[in-house]
């Protein structure tokens, strides 16, 4: 059966594993990103961590990368917390340096394979994938296929327009629906209104355990991410819109709440059959769907 690898490179860590054709993950191995050491460090450590992974046969490299990546394979542009990361041709120095075929997608785009292919898009053919992290990213599966767009850079629903002149995004601009339902934006909020600093989690915690402050916030956090959710849903009609990330993964029991309030804001075609789902795979989305696009070739 073949193998390939597949490499997530996230804004905390890079994760690889040697991925077989059937969706089995034979080895995961992790390394810091270390991201504000520049792009070309970034690079290096991709290269250390498939060098690691490189011991058992495998037909080729997939990588999924996080900023805007073209059709080629090279880092068109990423956001403050990525210093010299756009302009790296990361497909085509990893396929010198290993000789092997090698893919590069964006991240996001790489959890939407992951779950066509193994998890909760597996059962349907037009999804949307909602990535809710330390910042948020998107990717649009029609008919089957992957949307990449004119320059690869389809899906970028983090950074679409979400308040005129509202809060700064990490992109530079404001206004962005990342600075409104990332996890960093989160925290902010609540450092803003209750004086406190706390991580996402934890907020996410006190509210499920009484605290009236982050129930408050994650009230308006949730509002925030359904109005998001109902435009997008508007303009591309997926069956399902899949989400992951950390933030989303301690949401469950809210799940409910934040698809009612989607539906209320959508017209009855496009509420027709629509469902609200949690990522089948977990943190394993990225590196599947990564590893995956080679055994499409």
């Amino acid at each position: 059966m073949k193998k390939a690898i597949g490499i997530d490179i996230g804004g905390t860590k890079i994760r690889g594993g040697v991925i077989r054709e059937d969706g089995k993950l034979l080895s995961v191995r992790e390394t810091p990103t270390e991201a504000k050491r520049g792009g070309k460090e970034v690079m290096e450590r991709v290269a250390q961590l498939i060098q690691q992974l490189s011991t058992e046969e495998i037909i080729g490299i997939g990588v999924g990368a996080t900023g805007q990546v073209g059709l080629q394979g090279e880092i068109l542009s990423a956001t403050e917390t990525f210093p010299d990361w756009a302009g790296i041709h990361l497909q085509k120095e990893l396929h010198e340096r290993f000789q092997l075929p090698v893919r590069v997608i964006n991240d996001v785009q790489a959890m939407a394979l992951g779950e066509l292919s193994f998890g909760a898009g597996k059962d349907v053919q037009d999804f949307l994938c909602l990535a809710l992290g330390t910042g948020v990213g998107g990717a649009i599966v029609s008919h089957g296929k992957l949307v990449r767009g004119t320059n690869g850079a389809a899906g970028e629903v983090g950074h679409m327009l979400f308040h005129p002149n509202g809060r700064r995004c990490p992109c530079g601009k404001s206004g962005c629906l990342e600075a409104y339902v990332s996890g960093h934006a989160l925290e902010a909020r609540f450092q803003e209104k209750s004086g406190v600093k706390k991580a996402g989690m934890d907020i996410i915690r006190g509210a499920q355990e009484g605290d009236g402050a982050a129930h408050a916030l994650l009230e308006e956090y949730m509002d925030d991410l359904a109005k998001g959710i109902a435009s997008l849903i508007t303009v591309l009609n997926p069956r399902k819109v899949i989400l992951g990330g950390g933030v989303a993964q301690s949401l469950p029991s809210y799940l409910p709440s934040v698809e009612e309030k989607v539906v209320g804001r959508l017209s009855r075609a496009a509420a027709l059959d629509f469902a609200l789902v949690l990522s089948a795979l977990g943190d394993g989305a990225m590196l599947l769907g990564a590893g995956s696009v080679m055994f499409s070739q």
